[in-house]
C-alpha cells in the first residue's frame, strides 16, 4: 500500500527505522519521549523493535492518530516546514513495503538507521552538554557546578554488540540510509567498524549520511568515504567567523570552510547540507551563514534550539528578535538567494515564520548568565565574538555574580 494513503498522519519511521543511542532509547530523533529504560529490551534491540512500546506507535500511525511524542513533527508542518515525518515518508514512498504491527514490515528488522555511538567529541557546543561531548565531561570534571541539572552520563556499551550490529545490518540493503551522529562521528571507532563491515559485505551502494563538526579529513578516513557511492553530509556549522568560533569551541572557521570543500568531493550528487541550530548566539548571523553556504553551493536547514532553554532565541526580547528576523527574511528573499531558501531540503523562511508567531520571551537573565560563566571557564568573552548581542545582555551580563561557580579559573 502506498503510504500516503494509509492515513493523513501516518509516519514510516517506527515501520523502517532505528534509532541507536548509548545511554538513551527512542523511535527517532525528533520524538519527545524515551522508550522506558526499565524495560527488558534495553539492550536487546531484536526485542526492542518487537516491544509493545513500537507495537503501539505503529498501531497509532495506522489508525490515523498524532501520538503526543510526535509533536515536534507535527508542529513543524502547522508552521508550513518540512517535518522528518514528510521525509521518511517521501523516502519510502516507493519502497514495496508491508507495514505490520509486530515486526514493522516483511523484512522484520529496521532497514534504515540512526546510530549514535557515543558522547566522543572534540568540540564544546555552547548548546551541547556532557551527554552528547566527552570535551563537556572533562570541562564539567574541573568545574563540577558547570552543568547543574544534568544527570550522570552512562552509556550502555553493550548496545554495539556483535549480535546487535548482525540484527541491525542483516536487511540493510532494503533500506535507503544509514545516518551517523555523535558526538563526533567520525572520529568514533564504533563508526570505523560498521563502515569497515558494509565495506567487507559489499554493501558500499548503500546511501551513507554522516552529520560532522567539518574538522576530521585525515587521509585514512576520507580513503574509507571514497569507498561508498552515495555519501551525503549534514555539516553542523551554526555560523560564520567569530560566532561559529564562540558557540562551537575551539574550531577554527578557515579549519570548516576548508575541509567542507574537501568533504564536496565525495558526496554523491551533492547531497549535502548545513544543519544551522538557531539560538540566541547566531541570531544576527543567519543572513551571513545563508550567503556563504550559497557561495560554496550548500542547503541550510535550521533546527530550533529548545534544549538548554537558556540559548534559545525567545530568550531576546521579541521586538529585537522579530526585527531582526523581518529584516533577514527581506535580505534573502531577494533575487541572488532565493533559490537557497525556497529550495525544499530547506526550511529557513519556515523557521522564522515559527518564530515570529511565538510571543514567548524566556528573559535575558539565564541566557546572560550561563554565557558568562562559559566565558570564564574558556577564557572568552562575548563583546569580541558577537557584538549584537552583547549590547543586549551587557547589562544583565555585568548583574551575574560567579561565586558559585567552583574552580573555575583551573583550566
Amino acid at each position: 500500500m502506498k503510504l500516503n494513503k494509509i492515513s493523513k498522519t501516518f509516519c514510516a519511521a517506527p515501520f523502517v527505522h532505528m534509532y541507536v543511542a548509548k545511554g538513551e532509547q527512542r523511535i527517532c530523533c525528533q520524538t519527545t519521549e524515551y522508550i522506558p529504560t526499565s524495560s527488558s529490551t534495553e539492550l536487546d534491540l531484536e526485542k526492542r523493535w518487537k516491544s509493545n512500546y513500537y507495537k503501539k506507535v505503529r498501531q497509532q500511525f495506522l489508525d490515523g492518530e498524532e501520538p503526543v511524542r510526535c509533536t515536534n513533527c507535527f508542529t513543524t508542518e502547522r508552521h508550513n516546514g518540512i517535518s522528518d515525518r514528510i521525509n521518511y515518508n517521501k523516502k519510502y514512498q516507493d519502497v514495496l513495503l508491508k507495514t505490520n504491527i509486530e515486526t514493522g514490515n516483511q523484512y522484520n528488522s529496521p532497514i534504515d538507521l540512526e546510530l549514535r555511538p557515543g558522547a566522543l567529541c572534540n568540540l564544546k557546543c555552547r548548546m551541547c552538554g556532557p551527554h552528547s561531548s566527552t570535551q563537556i565531561q572533562k570541562e564539567m570534571g574541573k568545574n563540577p557546578d558547570l552543568f547543574r541539572g544534568y544527570g550522570p552520563v552512562v552509556e550502555a556499551e553493550e548496545i554495539y554488540s556483535e549480535k546487535n550490529l548482525n540484527f541491525l545490518l542483516k536487511n540493510i540493503d532494503k533500506g535507503k540510509q544509514i545516518k551517523f551522529l555523535g558526538g563526533e562521528p567520525t572520529i568514533m571507532p564504533e563508526v570505523n567498524d560498521i563502515l569497515d563491515r558494509l565495506i567487507a559485505t559489499n554493501n558500499t551502494n548503500n546511501p551513507i549520511h554522516i552529520t560532522t563538526n567539518c574538522t576530521n579529513t585525515t587521509e585514512q578516513f576520507m580513503n574509507k568515504l571514497k569507498q561508498f557511492t552515495r555519501l551525503s553530509f549534514n555539516y553542523s556549522v551554526d555560523g560564520t567567523g567569530k560566532v561559529v568560533e564562540y558557540i562551537r569551541h575551539p574550531v577554527k572557521f578557515n579549519t570548516i570552510d576548508s575541509n567542507i570543500r574537501l568533504y564536496s568531493n565525495v558526496v554523491y550528487a551533492k547531497n549535502d547540507n548545513i544543519s544551522f541550530a538557531f539560538q540566541a548566539y547566531n541570531l544576527f548571523n543567519l543572513y551571513d551563514t545563508v550567503k556563504w553556504a550559497a557561495d560554496i553551493g550548500v542547503l541550510v536547514y535550521a533546527n530550533l534550539v529548545s534544549d538548554p532553554v537558556w540559548c534559545s532565541i525567545l530568550c531576546i526580547p521579541k521586538e529585537i528578535r522579530d526585527k531582526e528576523l523581518n529584516k533577514t527574511k527581506e535580505l534573502m528573499l531577494n533575487e541572488e538567494y532565493s533559490e537557497w531558501i525556497t529550495d525544499p531540503n530547506t526550511n529557513i523562511i519556515p523557521a522564522i515564520d515559527r518564530i515570529l508567531t511565538d510571543d514567548r520571551e524566556f528573559g535575558l537573565a539565564h541566557l546572560a548568565r550561563n554565557t558568562k560563566i562559559l566565558d570564564k571557564v574558556r577564557h572568552q568573552h562575548i563583546k569580541d565574538y558577537i557584538p549584537e548581542l552583547w549590547k543586549i545582555i551587557k547589562e544583565e551580563y555585568n548583574k551575574q555574580s560567579l561565586e558559585y561557580i567552583h574552580n573555575y579559573t583551573r583550566m
